[in-house]
């Protein structure tokens, strides 16, 4: 195996890991995986790969980044609060004339809400300009007494003084100013504030229950 086979190998092991590892994860969940779509582009530069690389991942998913030189990576999916549960790799590298470039896509299934197969078709067709009909970008989360996300201003049910406020990206702030993140899935709520807090979200998106604190939304 080649040196740039065993980077590209590591790298991919890291995006299955990305998605397999999300926190709160149900057990009915499957790792999904799409590998072998390549082109070979007999003009151009790695440059160029570089450039197409980002656009094409940064159509679907988010935080693009190139943690190894050719190799560039992004999860998602776009737009969504919470756990990793897509992720692709576009590879480039040089050849005899141009460059070929891979695409390599990982999914959690049910809960991505794309297919590894389809999201590595429709980043690839980006990538090359081909006409291709886009992928549902889904939908912004709701915002107030939700069951979709932790949006809003919380009280600790045990001192009225102590507030969280928890924004849209996964960040809270205390009444304090200290920091921390939430990941919701389904109705388990992670709290990373003072340690991680396991906590359940009523259904009427109201109140959170567990971790050593209660909280109750203002809505």
């Amino acid at each position: 195996m080649t040196a740039a086979l065993r980077r590209r190998c590591a790298l991919f092991a890291a995006a299955a890991a990305l998605v397999a590892l999300a926190c709160g994860s149900p057990a009915s969940a499957a790792v999904e995986m799409s590998i072998g779509i390549r082109y070979v582009i007999p003009s151009g530069t790695a440059d160029d790969c570089s450039a197409k690389a980002k656009t094409a991942l940064g159509a679907y998913l988010m935080n693009v980044s190139e943690p190894i030189p050719g190799e560039f990576l992004a999860v998602g999916p776009l737009g969504v609060v919470g756990p990793t549960t897509t992720s692709a790799v576009v590879s480039c590298a040089a050849a005899a004339k141009g460059y070929a470039v891979t695409f390599t896509c990982v999914v959690q299934t049910p809960q991505s809400p794309y297919s590894a197969d389809d999201l590595c078709l429709d980043v690839a067709h980006n990538f090359s300009g081909k006409a291709v009909k886009p992928l549902a970008t889904p939908a912004p989360p709701p915002t107030g007494c939700t069951t979709a996300n932790l949006v809003g201003t919380w009280t600790s049910d045990k001192n009225s003084g102590l507030t969280l406020t928890m924004t849209i990206d996964g960040d809270l702030t205390d009444s304090d100013g200290v920091s921390g993140n939430w990941i919701l899935y389904g109705t388990a709520a992670t709290l990373t504030y003072y340690g991680t807090h396991a906590m359940t979200l009523t259904p009427d998106g109201k109140h959170l229950r567990g971790g050593g604190n209660d909280y109750t939304r203002k809505c």
